[in-house]
């Protein structure tokens, strides 16, 4: 069935391609066209699960992120695990400027203690403290989130620090946030700390005190399908918020970046796509899946799978003009993680493409190695080794044989004298008279 629904929506695909009947909605604003009133210099609305743009307002400008930049430091940390680990802060973290959790030079505690701190009240000093933690550094850890972004293709965006106080180099765009949200939020831990209204954490030095750390994310408690995710401001960068909001089998994000009326944007943005959009299947991840090879691996190939379901968001009109393809490598080189990313699933509307979902390994590859040898000792070290070994062995055996008899030693005597009279010239040899 499932077949012959894919094939039904490749032809009717074609059908249109050739015929070119039915034109694509004009746009900078929305696929269907709708303009909505937002005062965000940068706004968008995306389908959490597809990638598809429902709604756009110069969402590739570069601007500054301001807080919004600890999305990425939140996702890396939840990626990294051991949140149970404990964390002495440093005096670099404690003194940490504006917005703090007053954390202290030597104060003991976890990741997860530090991970609300960072993302609920957005404690500039957590996030130094897990950097340091996780990378030995604050310069460390700010590498490792640029090369996170590249993963990702956040194609206009650039970190210089895990918190987001100002820098002129340190920027995003509404897109680039919303993406990395995106990502983001199928982390379980992630998704469950973003969400979380209200959370308590230890005070060392108060012991008859906790921290109580309040989300600043007001969506969560003017909407109430919102389920996330950050807020942000500085003078330079306005308010801006990433927001998430699931209502049925939907799940949207927006944002919006330097806006005077930031959630009331955000509402609209949500409302517009929940009462013009529905979602349709496409397959369950589960039952869409291609072999691939593996090259010197402990293994010949590797299941490959969507992240998650195949599902888009779409107006009534478009839901005939749906299908989707896997662009994945026919082969690839081991080690392979589960979880990596090693193809996508295209998703095309009336033949263009408008999203795509991850195509991840389901299970780890390690790199094949030989039995015959060390990994670390290649073929001829190991003969030139087994050589030596058997030289140095003979000589202690014939010194050994030497000590121990008389008639040897004489024998070595004589065939050195006489190997010593041949290479003496002979107008310097003695001679008997």
């Amino acid at each position: 069935m499932n077949f012959l629904y894919r094939l039904t929506c490749c032809l009717l695909t074609l059908c249109f391609i050739f015929a070119n009947t039915i034109p694509l909605a004009a746009g900078g604003s929305s696929p269907a066209g709708t303009e909505l009133q937002t005062n965000g210099k940068a706004v968008v609305l995306l389908d959490a699960y597809s990638g598809r743009v429902l709604y756009e307002h110069n969402s590739h400008e570069q601007l500054p992120p301001a807080s919004l930049t600890k999305i990425m430091t939140g996702f890396l940390v939840a990626e990294y695990g051991n949140l149970d680990e404990k964390v002495t802060i440093s005096e670099h973290a404690a003194e940490t400027p504006e917005a703090t959790v007053y954390l202290e030079p030597g104060e003991v505690l976890t990741r997860r203690d530090l991970l609300y701190a960072a993302m609920l009240p957005s404690a500039n000093d957590a996030c130094v403290a897990l950097a340091e933690s996780i990378a030995g550094s604050e310069t460390a850890f700010v590498s490792m989130m640029n090369q996170k972004a590249r993963d990702l293709g956040l194609k206009n965006t650039h970190f210089m620090n895990p918190h987001g106080l100002h820098d002129e180099a340190h920027y995003s765009s509404a897109y680039d946030m919303a993406l990395l949200a995106k990502h983001a939020l199928v982390n379980p831990v992630f998704a469950e700390v973003v969400s979380t209204k209200r959370a308590v954490i230890p005070w060392d030095s108060r012991p008859e005190e906790d921290r109580i750390l309040l989300n600043q994310n007001r969506l969560l408690y003017r909407y109430d399908d919102a389920v996330g995710v950050k807020t942000g401001y500085t003078r330079q960068a306005g308010n801006c918020v990433v927001g998430a909001a699931k209502r049925g089998d939907m799940l949207l994000i927006a944002v919006s970046m330097n806006s005077s009326t930031v959630y009331e944007d955000l509402i609209n943005l949500f409302e517009f796509g929940f009462n013009n959009y529905h979602m349709v299947s496409l397959g369950k991840a589960q039952d869409v899946s291609r072999m691939v090879n593996v090259k010197n691996g402990t293994s010949h190939a590797v299941a490959a799978a969507p992240k998650t379901d195949i599902k888009i968001a779409v107006t009534d009109e478009e839901a005939l003009y749906l299908a989707y393809s896997l662009d994945i490598d026919s082969e690839r080189e081991a080690p392979i993680k589960a979880g990596e990313k090693i193809g996508t699933c295209l998703l095309y509307l009336k033949g263009e493409q408008v999203g795509g979902i991850d195509l991840i390994a389901q299970d780890n590859i390690n790199l094949k190695t030989s039995s015959a040898f060390p990994l670390s000792v290649s073929l001829p070290a190991t003969i030139i080794a087994s050589k030596w070994s058997l030289i140095l062995a003979g000589l202690v055996a014939l010194i050994l044989i030497f000590k121990k008899s008389i008639r040897l030693q004489n024998a070595l005597k004589r065939l050195i004298l006489l190997l010593l009279r041949k290479r003496i010239p002979s107008q310097y040899r003695r001679h008997r008279f």
